[in-house]
């Protein structure tokens, strides 16, 4: 039998770190990643070394390009906090299809009466009923006699109007008109429409307590 010296013998340890360094190289990482993967690793690796490469043989080239790089960034984000800004202030500002400095007009009472007014003048005098009487109940919402809804119908509002009996048998009577009107088939004329405007209009009183 052939022995080896003691003198001879290999060094087991340092050959296992010989072998692990070797295979420890990116060229013995078996990975199973896909091909996309891999080509921008390898790119990303490319860019490394180059940029590793750069800053030792060019050190002011590196720095400029770090300096381009970052004033990049600067802008990217001072961009964004601009779009940030003119999306918050044209949320909180007029509407962009009204005159600058101008406010979205207040439908209130008023408001309805004048697009009353002028639907009647315009030969739609049904309508202008319609609008008139959204007008009176948000006149008795104002008044405290009347707790009024968009989704409540002309006939709930004569019911929940908190008005005297007298009162409440005109506003149903200006109800039934504003139905057979608006529904019934019931002719309307602008002197329809001036006679419920009047009668709308006279004062509404709420029941002693």
């Amino acid at each position: 039998m052939v022995t080896l010296s003691a003198q001879g013998a290999p060094d087991v340890r340092a050959l296992r770190a010989a072998l692990d360094s070797a295979f420890a190289a990116p060229d013995y990482r078996w990975v199973d990643a896909p091909a996309a993967g891999r080509l921008l690793q390898r790119w990303w690796q490319r860019l490394g070394d180059w940029l590793v490469t750069l800053r030792a043989d060019n050190p002011a080239a590196f720095r400029l390009l770090a300096l381009g790089l970052l004033l990049a960034l600067i802008v990217i984000l001072a961009h964004a906090a601009y779009v940030v800004w003119r999306t918050i202030r044209g949320a909180s500002g007029p509407s962009p299809d009204l005159p600058h400095g101008s406010r979205p007009e207040r439908r209130d009472a008023a408001w309805y009466g004048r697009r009353a007014d002028a639907a009647a003048a315009a030969g739609r005098a049904a309508e202008a009923i319609q609008l008139a009487f959204v007008g009176l109940a948000l006149t008795l919402d104002a008044s405290g006699l009347l707790q009024y809804q968009a989704s409540k119908t002309p006939g709930e509002c004569a019911r929940e109007a908190r008005v005297i009996e007298q009162d409440r048998e005109r506003l149903r009577e200006l109800v039934a008109a504003l139905y057979g009107y608006a529904f019934g088939g019931r002719p309307c004329g602008l002197d329809d429409y001036h006679r419920w405007r009047e009668a709308s209009g006279l004062p509404w009183h709420a029941p002693a307590h």
